[in-house]
């Protein structure tokens, strides 16, 4: 994969994959930094979006939390936060010359250095487990997902760390309020 002349969140979440399984990037702080953007992302402009060289990642982080209010702990957003830096440090500096691209951060030593004649230094069995962990990046952390019968999944998304029992409840009459018909009663337990 070579830059495309491309500044958008696509295309940094396509780098975060690539250099991850590439090795050009410690594959854990790929993914880590890949799930940081998409969360912060939701609340990047549309010109912010098209061209990230456009964002103040302190600003964003800002009216992230002023949007998400308390249901994100101050520490996770700085996190985050910082996460989208050096994702952005990275994708910047590729972007500018794949060719002499070394990582940000203190993950670099971590990074699985280059084999012969520049290919990836990932075996075919990490490549494979690595492939999967980042793709599943592509599902959010925050998802949850409840089997019902006759192989149907529900997935709720968006629940918050510190979720109450009267929050909870509250979820649970909106959801039986789409209820169809009349059921046999099921044991809550």
């Amino acid at each position: 994969m070579m830059p495309n002349g491309s500044y958008s969140v696509d295309s940094l979440l396509k780098f975060l994959k690539y250099a991850g399984m590439e090795g050009l990037v410690n594959p854990a702080s790929a993914r880590s930094r890949r799930n940081a953007v998409e969360q912060l992302a939701s609340e990047l402009t549309d010109e912010e979006r098209a061209d990230l060289r456009k964002v103040d990642v302190d600003d964003l982080a800002s009216r992230f939390h002023k949007l998400e209010e308390s249901s994100l702990r101050l520490e996770a957003l700085e996190l985050y936060a910082e996460r989208f830096r050096l994702a952005l440090a990275d994708f910047l500096a590729w972007n500018e010359n794949p060719a002499a691209f070394d990582t940000v951060g203190s993950e670099r030593l971590r990074a699985i250095p280059r084999g012969p004649g520049g290919r990836s230094g990932v075996g075919p069995d990490q490549e494979v487990a690595e492939r999967i962990a980042l793709e599943s990046t592509e599902n959010p952390s925050d998802v949850v997902p409840v089997a019902l019968a006759d192989n149907r999944v529900v997935h709720i998304a968006g629940l918050p760390l510190d979720l109450s029992k009267a929050e909870a409840d509250k979820i649970c009459r909106v959801v039986r309020a789409f209820a169809v018909g009349v059921d046999a009663p099921e044991d809550e337990s």
